[in-house]
């Protein structure tokens, strides 16, 4: 069974969420998406990490009612926030329509199995309020709160570091983006490199469109600073490490945090075959507060993605699979490997619901009487990308779903067939299916042992 964030962010994903891509992968404008290049070794300048940004105008409104809220606080830790009607107002609008969307429905009826209780949309925006608007103490500052901390960012303990920050759209808007509350497109960011040396397997983390972990330093706005409520003036704060989900609207973030806050849901979380601690601080002595929510990258189900070197055959034409290496066999459709293999691909969802992309995905069974791993073993997809898997060990008759991180979708919706690679590169498996088969979507495919 999915964990609830993995069912958030699919929620988020089919409605307004953004599809994170990387540099290579194709742009659909009727879904939007945001193009995230870790890669660069141009540290300390001019390098956008979200270099590419489209929100199609039915996914704006939320963000343009977040975006309204980010003048309200002021930067600076000496300064008390100051309370004006407006943003009081600016607050209850974007409650009111992150309410019904989706995401916010699907957190509900969670909320409610866990609470055992039922929660009508009244005490759900009640519930938001507290969880993210409550203002109240951290340490030796007694103003705080978790959207300011979260959403927009902070001074820090340290008057030169910024404390907070985690949300891509704030970042995106200050490194350059075009928001809707100002024309203003300024570079207030100074990129100073990625930053997953912490992280259970650091060399996966820029593989990974949907989060990133770097070092920067912003020009921030003051914010809300009595005579100047705009934030016109600025001052620059380090951040040596902070870290953000990529792609996830603003009620998606939201409810994220609210489930983590509110429920014994648990920080270490899966989402698309990627390990993530989801960290929680609370305000002091408020147990339903947020004081701060962040995803740390830890690990990810492969260790890279190969993919074809002519075209990323994601067309009718594109290139077709190399020749497998294979054992000798009278019957090139079933590999004399496979006899030997304790694991083997038992189903695959090669034409989910759209958008298809990071909901195509394998199982994998481990049919032996002692534990396997994956290390080494490589998903082929009908069109060539090679998916190379990490040090994932599958009990006896344990299976293991691979979630294949593309946004376009690999699989192809017509006959094709799916290669399971041992570690010496040698196929033991040949997952063939029809077009009938593939025709049927949001069906999973079953393959035989």
């Amino acid at each position: 069974m999915e964990s609830i964030y993995q069912e958030i962010w699919n929620t988020d994903l089919l409605h307004n969420g953004l599809p994170a891509l990387r540099p290579n992968e194709t742009r659909n404008r009727d879904i939007g998406y945001v193009v995230v290049d870790e890669s660069s070794d141009s540290v300390n300048g001019a390098h956008r990490v979200l270099k590419d940004v489209y929100i199609p105008n039915h996914k704006k409104t939320t963000y343009q009612l977040c975006e309204a809220m980010f003048d309200n606080y002021a930067l600076e830790r000496a300064r008390g926030e100051i309370s004006r009607p407006n943003e009081a107002l600016e607050v209850l609008g974007f409650i009111d329509a992150i309410l019904p969307t989706p995401v916010m429905q699907l957190c509900r009826t969670y909320l409610e199995q866990s609470l055992e209780r039922r929660i009508s949309n009244q005490s759900l925006a009640t519930m938001i309020k507290q969880t993210w608007f409550h203002l109240g103490r951290a340490g030796s500052q007694t103003q705080a709160s978790g959207f300011e901390h979260v959403f927009i960012g902070e001074q820090g303990s340290k008057s030169n570091q910024m404390s907070g920050y985690h949300f891509w759209y704030k970042y995106y808007l200050d490194d350059g983006g075009a928001g809707f509350e100002s024309p203003d497109q300024t570079d207030r960011i100074t990129y100073h490199g990625t930053r997953y040396n912490r992280a259970m397997e650091p060399d996966k983390g820029i593989l990974i469109p949907e989060v990133v972990t770097l070092s920067l330093t912003v020009d921030a706005s003051l914010g809300d600073v009595g005579n100047d409520p705009q934030g016109s003036r600025s001052r620059p704060l380090n951040k040596p490490v902070g870290g953000f989900f990529v792609g996830c609207n603003p009620e998606c973030l939201v409810a994220l945090g609210l489930i983590r806050c509110r429920t014994p849901s648990g920080k270490i979380t899966k989402i698309n075959g990627v390990e993530y601690q989801l960290d929680l601080h609370r305000l002091d002595g408020q147990p339903n507060s947020i004081r701060t929510f962040f995803p740390r990258f830890r690990r990810a189900d492969f260790v890279d993605i190969q993919l074809p070197t002519e075209n990323d055959g994601s067309s009718d034409q594109g290139n077709p699979l190399p020749d497998p290496v294979m054992d000798s066999s009278n019957n090139p459709e079933i590999p004399q490997a496979a006899n030997k293999s304790p694991l083997r691909i038992i189903a695959a969802m090669v034409n989910p619901l759209n958008p298809e992309g990071g909901q195509e995905f394998v199982q994998i069974t481990n049919v032996g009487d002692k534990t396997a791993t994956l290390e080494g073993w490589k998903i082929v997809a009908p069109n060539g990308t090679r998916f190379v898997l990490s040090d994932i060990s599958i009990e006896p008759g344990d299976v293991f779903k691979f979630i294949f991180q593309r946004k376009q979708g690999v699989l192809r919706n017509k006959a094709g067939s799916i290669q399971l690679h041992n570690d010496q590169d040698v196929v033991v498996q040949l997952c063939s299916y029809s077009n009938e088969e593939a025709s049927r979507e949001g069906a999973p495919i079953l393959f035989g042992l």
